[in-house]
């Protein structure tokens, strides 16, 4: 049954239509550097500089292991902590807290719908935002430590720098900076509204984030611009650093590769619109999905390595796991585990559309939300 179709009162048609056109817009950030590895898998992809990559294997058969139903539609990407406990926002408003055998722990009621992933922080304290605006922080027990309120919806995941410094994007076009405490450290105003854009932090602690303003901002660790670069088209996608090279992917489906001085080192055109963030793998080929349902790989230096075609729209954002397989999550409702030469491996066939990127636990499985209100285990 198609519940996907029901109405949002709480958004807008053109928030409604941006927040369809991809979920993988939404981050999440731990305290971790970018570059180590952890068991946990604490935000939207993966790590602070938002790669997607992950250093232990995925699934390596399609066996799916278990479903949990919610109380509405799941548009959150999973995030999972390193005791397995697994974290997903619902349309319903309630953030969940679901163990790696799919018992629900805890539910956390917030103001208005998550669509945007959870990160985890020090001491298993989780933040998240919601389309109230607000940007929470719960203790692992599910409990409020605090919330702040920002100025317009909040769409996009919440990343995590150095002192537990929360950064968190807004509808309101702003960037904001939140001490471990919950007040205000600094704010960023871009010249239009950021809808699902999340923030990434290189090893430098610079800070990027896109924006519908056409432009991809790079901040000092103290709010302070250090340089922006102009795209063609508004950017929903989630930034990924990787050694000293930015990628952005803007909506007009332009990838675009930028230098760490904010300078472009090469576009690659995809050919349809985009929405999809980019994941990186270790030899830096970078993936990303398009609106007209391809999964591109394109190489350091620009080129076409390979394409997949699925049967429908592609919002989420790929994940790669340590043996280079490429896992994507469709609107055909299938996921995808795709051969380094981009031949399929395995498809796991759920039925509705999937808008939530997976998430993969440093024990194999594969968490993913769908529509259907359930949160799906793959794995053995």
């Amino acid at each position: 049954m198609m519940k996907f179709r029901r109405s949002f009162p709480s958004l807008s048609n053109a928030l409604f239509y941006l927040v369809v056109t991809m979920l993988c817009g939404v981050l999440i950030e731990s305290s971790v550097n970018a570059q180590e590895t952890t068991n946990a898998f604490p935000m939207f992809r993966y790590n602070s500089e938002r790669t997607g990559r992950v250093p232990f294997a995925g699934p390596s058969e399609n066996n799916l292991k278990w479903s949990i139903s919610s109380a509405g539609e799941i548009w959150s990407s999973p995030v999972v902590n390193a005791d397995g406990v697994i974290y997903v926002g619902s349309t319903d408003g309630n953030l969940l807290s679901v163990t790696s055998n799919g018992k629900v722990l805890w539910a956390f009621k917030s103001g208005d719908e998550i669509f945007g992933s959870p990160a985890i922080g020090v001491n298993g304290v989780v933040y998240f935002g919601s389309a109230s605006g607000r940007l929470y922080a719960l203790n692992p027990d599910g409990k409020t430590k605090w919330k702040f309120q920002t100025a317009g919806a909040i769409h996009s995941s919440p990343a995590i720098g150095e002192k537990e410094t929360v950064y968190c994007s807004s509808y309101d076009g702003k960037l904001y900076a939140v001490a471990a405490n919950g007040k205000l450290l600094w704010s960023y105003k871009t010249d239009a509204s950021i809808m699902l854009s999340s923030p990434a932090i290189g090893k430098d602690n610079t800070i990027y984030i896109g924006s519908w303003d056409k432009r991809l901002h790079a901040l000092n660790q103290d709010g302070s611009l250090k340089w922006r670069l102009d795209t063609e088209a508004k950017i929903d996608s989630t930034p990924a650093v990787c050694n000293d090279t930015v990628y952005v992917v803007d909506m007009n489906g332009k990838l675009y590769s930028v230098n760490s001085d904010g300078t472009l080192k090469w576009a690659f055109d995809l050919g349809g619109r985009s929405h999809s963030s980019p994941a990186v793998g270790v030899d830096e080929t970078v993936y990303v999905g398009t609106q007209d349902g391809f999964v591109y790989a394109v190489r350091n230096d620009g080129t076409l390595k390979w394409k997949f075609k699925t049967e429908k729209s592609i919002t989420a954002s790929p994940v790669v796991d340590a043996n280079g397989i490429v896992f994507i999550s469709s609107w055909d409702g299938n996921v995808y585990a795709l051969n380094t030469d981009g031949t399929v491996k395995w498809i796991v066939k759920i039925g509705d559309p999937l808008l939530s990127s997976p998430a993969i636990s440093s024990s194999g499985m594969l968490y993913v939300g769908c529509v259907d209100w359930k949160l799906y285990a793959i794995g053995q």
